[in-house]
């Protein structure tokens, strides 16, 4: 359920004079969410205050707990505060920590406040390979955010662990213990919170946990992992694309580096493969990212596959995680989807297991294909037509086409909402107030001929 954003904004702001006692006249405004929310929540708002007779103001990020079921069984926010304000004085770019409340009862859900920075970030939804700041980059600036993501991840991996007083996270023994932790923790996600009942069977997925489990080795360096390592996660200027803050730190651990170089370009994998989508000029290929992370580190990479394996794995448990969580809240999802993803055909022919079932087609180039989206727009002033786009050139024809390569359906008062960013996307989505069928990359293709057909 999401919450009031008003009586929130007015409960902020009594806990921020507590926390600003030498601050007069202290307002938020804006409070808003900008993006996507399928793990810890985030919004954004202004806050003005007057100290000293001195005007100021300072924008501010909340990242929150979610309001009901997550992607995980548990979530620790205070994890993640305090590994970014040790992180802070570092060479690792992060945002400046402001204040942590574990405590529920002051907004519904344990968050913390850190500072705004100004910036972009690539978007998982729709892929940042169809549209949106990384989509329309030149090559050029595209190669140099990987790279200053790269270069960042690095920094993560050299720091001193050991003396930077991070006890609160879990740390591993010798031997195999580094991967047998990771190993203990997704056993239990799939097994106790996705499956619902001990009989529900994911065969890719467990005849993949069966794998990781026989062929576990031993790390040869254990390190500070981000856990969540990709430009989906990464704060850049505009228009520089100059890296401004790595976020989201809800996967900390302790463990093999390897495991956040694999993750790093396995889940650009899903979000130009899973969509149906060409990688974009510009993104380095695996083994340049392998070559630059080996330049940048001095050390040499062992156990690549089992880490690909592995982070394919852990996606893909948390995206069935997530389809599941929606279904239940009455989206149309799908038992196919569950079972034959990304993950599941990556994962498939890694080690080459029984396919789960067809693959999906990547289209190239929206110049070179016909496709058609069906509109079917609810309430006053709704109707159903739809979009041919014929090479790139679109018509609009009112009625219902026939197996259309994909369908939109929504109330016409969300839809011009959700145009004109007063309703988030995400949000109309998992809450089943917007609902896509068919192939979720050809929208993201589109979203140029949609919005000359659909403006409000």
């Amino acid at each position: 359920m999401e919450p009031d954003l008003s009586e929130i904004q007015a409960k902020l702001t009594a806990w921020v004079q507590k926390k600003m006692p030498q601050a007069d006249k202290i307002s938020i405004s804006d409070l808003n969410k900008p993006g996507m929310g399928l793990s810890s929540e985030t919004y954004l708002f202004d806050m003005e205050w007057e100290e000293s007779g001195e005007k100021k103001s300072m924008g501010v990020v909340l990242r929150a707990a979610p309001w009901g079921q997550g992607s995980f069984p548990e979530y620790d926010l205070g994890l993640q505060f305090r590994t970014m304000k040790i992180l802070y004085p570092t060479k690792v770019p992060v945002a400046k920590m402001l204040w942590l409340e574990e405590d529920p009862a002051i907004i519904g859900v344990p968050f913390f406040l850190m500072e705004k920075l100004e910036g972009d970030v690539p978007q998982d939804y729709p892929s940042y390979h169809g549209s949106g700041m990384y989509f329309e980059a030149t090559p050029e600036k595209r190669a140099k955010m990987w790279w200053g993501c790269l270069e960042a991840i690095t920094e993560i991996h050299k720091l001193d662990w050991r003396n930077m007083g991070i006890d609160f996270l879990k740390i591993p023994g010798g031997g195999t213990d580094p991967i047998d932790q990771q190993l203990i923790y997704w056993d239990s996600y799939l097994n106790d919170w996705v499956k619902d009942d001990p009989q529900e069977s994911h065969p890719t997925m467990e005849a993949t946990l069966e794998w990781l489990k026989e062929n576990r080795y031993v790390p040869e360096r254990i390190c500070l992992c981000w856990g969540d390592a990709r430009i989906g996660n990464t704060l850049y200027s505009i228009p520089e694309r100059d890296v401004l803050a790595i976020m989201d730190w809800e996967m900390v651990f302790i463990g093999d580096p390897e495991f956040d170089l694999a993750w790093f370009f396995t889940l650009d994998k899903q979000h130009s493969k899973g969509y149906g989508l060409p990688r974009l000029p510009g993104t380095p290929e695996d083994e340049e990212i392998v070559r630059r992370y080996e330049e940048l580190t001095g050390w040499k990479v062992k156990n690549l596959f089992y880490n690909e394996v592995m982070a394919t794995f852990r996606y893909g448990l948390t995206v069935i995680s997530a389809l599941k969580r929606f279904r239940s809240q009455g989206m149309p999802i799908e038992d196919d989807l569950l079972f034959n993803n990304f993950s599941t055909q990556h994962l498939a022919d890694l080690l080459q297991l029984p396919p789960p079932g067809e693959k999906k087609e990547v289209i190239t180039d929206i110049n070179e294909v016909t496709v058609s989206v069906q509109f079917r727009f609810t309430g006053p002033g709704g109707s159903d037509w739809y979009l041919i786009s014929d090479k790139g050139k679109g018509t609009r024809h009112e009625g219902i086409i026939e197996n259309p390569n994909c369908t939109i359906k929504a109330s016409l008062e969300d839809w011009k909402a959700i145009r004109a960013g007063e309703l988030n996307q995400i949000d109309a989505w998992t809450t089943g107030r917007l609902v896509t069928e068919g192939d979720l990359g050809l929208l993201s293709l589109l979203e140029d001929v949609i919005a000359e057909f659909t403006q409000s």
